[in-house]
């Protein structure tokens, strides 16, 4: 089922940005015209006020760290460089309690921990060898177990 574009007061089907193998679709966020418009090509429809505010969720901590950006001191250029995390993993399901606003740094951090990209593998070209899995969740436990991740966390 094709989902809605994620911004309020947008009731338009979101477009796909690729197909994959067994001809299902990888939904994007947005509708096409939501899409161009949140990199500038032209301005929102009237009426539809953009999801996600240019600033990370993540700052109360409820993903299990808080985020490392002073959001209140951070430059320009960098309040809008955020991702949507859906949060069951679920890309079809754009409901927005599914949907938080990361920054990328917590959006992979939420990933490695939740183990999002255990599934994922890299292959060597023509070979169809594995070249190496990632283990997603001990890697998180790996680098963020104990002092470390307490240092990094203040």
């Amino acid at each position: 089922m094709r989902p809605i574009c994620i911004n309020h007061g947008c009731n338009e089907p979101v477009t796909y940005s690729r197909q994959n193998k067994d001809g299902s679709y990888r939904w994007r966020i947005h509708c096409s015209h939501c899409q161009a418009a949140s990199y500038g090509k032209w301005e929102h429809r009237y009426g539809v006020l953009p999801f996600k505010t240019g600033r990370c969720n993540n700052q109360d901590g409820h993903l299990g760290f808080s985020c490392f950006i002073d959001w209140d001191n951070a430059p320009e250029w960098a309040k809008g460089i955020t991702e949507v995390d859906h949060r069951d993993g679920n890309h079809s399901n754009n409901s927005p309690e599914n949907l938080d606003e990361l920054c990328m740094i917590c959006h992979k951090l939420k990933g490695q921990k939740n183990g999002d990209f255990n599934n994922q593998r890299r292959f060597n070209k023509g070979s169809g060898k594995t070249k190496y899995t990632i283990d997603s969740r001990s890697m998180f436990e790996r680098l963020f177990s104990g002092n470390e991740f307490d240092l990094l966390n203040r």
